[in-house]
C-alpha cells in the first residue's frame, strides 16, 4: 500500500502592506462619515434656529414693529427665569453667513430682503435713531446702512442741520467703509445743490 501524500492547497494571503492600506482607507472613511453626520446634524440644528427667528422676526414684521423685526429681542421668562430671545432677520443671516454654511436655505434670501425692505422703506427717524443708540459700540453689520438711512430721514424731514451732521460723521465713523462713505458725500452734496 503506498500512501500519497495530497498536498494542502495554497491560500494567498494578502500581503501586509496591503492589508494596511485597507485598514487606513476604513479609517477614512469612518472619519469622513462622523464628520459628515455631524456637520449634518449641526446645519440641521442651525436650520431649526432660523425658522424660529424667522418666525419671530415675521410676527414682528406683521405687527409693524420693524425695529424689533430686523434685530430681535429679548424678554423675560419668569416661570423659567431666564431670558427668551426672539429673533429678527439679522439674527437669520447671521446663523448663515459663514462659507462653510453650505447649502443656505432659502429663507435666507428671504431675511436678507425683508433687511432691505425695512432699511430702505420702513424705518421712521425714531426707529433708526434707537437702533442707532441702541447698537452704538456693537459689532453690527448694518449699523452704517442704518446710519446713512437716518441721514436720509432727517432729510425728508426737512431736519437739514441733522442731515448734514449725520452725512458728515460717516467717514470718521465707518472709515473702512468707501461704498458709505461715498454715498454719504454724494447725499451731502444734493443737499448742498440749489
Amino acid at each position: 500500500m503506498t500512501v500519497t501524500s495530497v498536498a494542502a492547497p495554497v491560500v494567498p494571503t494578502t500581503p501586509p502592506l496591503r492589508r494596511g492600506w485597507q485598514r487606513f482607507g476604513v479609517i477614512i472613511l469612518i472619519f469622513v462619515a462622523v464628520l459628515g453626520g455631524t456637520y449634518a446634524l449641526a446645519w440641521w440644528d442651525a436650520y431649526q434656529l432660523a425658522q424660529q427667528y424667522m418666525a419671530d422676526a415675521d410676527a414682528s414684521f406683521a405687527n409693524g414693529d420693524y425695529l424689533n423685526a430686523l434685530a430681535g429681542y429679548e424678554t423675560f421668562d419668569a416661570q423659567a427665569n431666564r431670558f427668551v430671545t426672539h429673533g429678527g432677520y439679522t439674527q437669520v443671516e447671521n446663523i448663515w453667513r459663514h462659507a462653510w454654511a453650505w447649502p443656505k436655505p432659502a429663507l435666507v434670501a428671504v431675511a436678507r430682503a425683508r433687511i432691505d425692505e425695512i432699511i430702505d422703506h420702513r424705518l421712521t427717524i425714531a426707529d433708526a435713531e434707537q437702533f442707532v443708540q441702541k447698537n452704538t459700540g456693537r459689532p453690527n453689520a448694518y449699523m452704517g446702512r442704518i446710519f446713512l438711512r437716518l441721514g436720509e430721514l432727517y432729510a425728508q424731514a426737512g431736519d437739514l442741520i441733522s442731515a448734514r451732521d449725520v452725512f458728515n460723521e460717516i467717514p470718521d465713523l465707518f472709515p473702512n467703509d468707501p461704498a458709505l462713505i461715498q454715498a454719504a458725500a454724494t447725499r451731502l452734496q444734493n443737499l448742498d445743490a440749489p
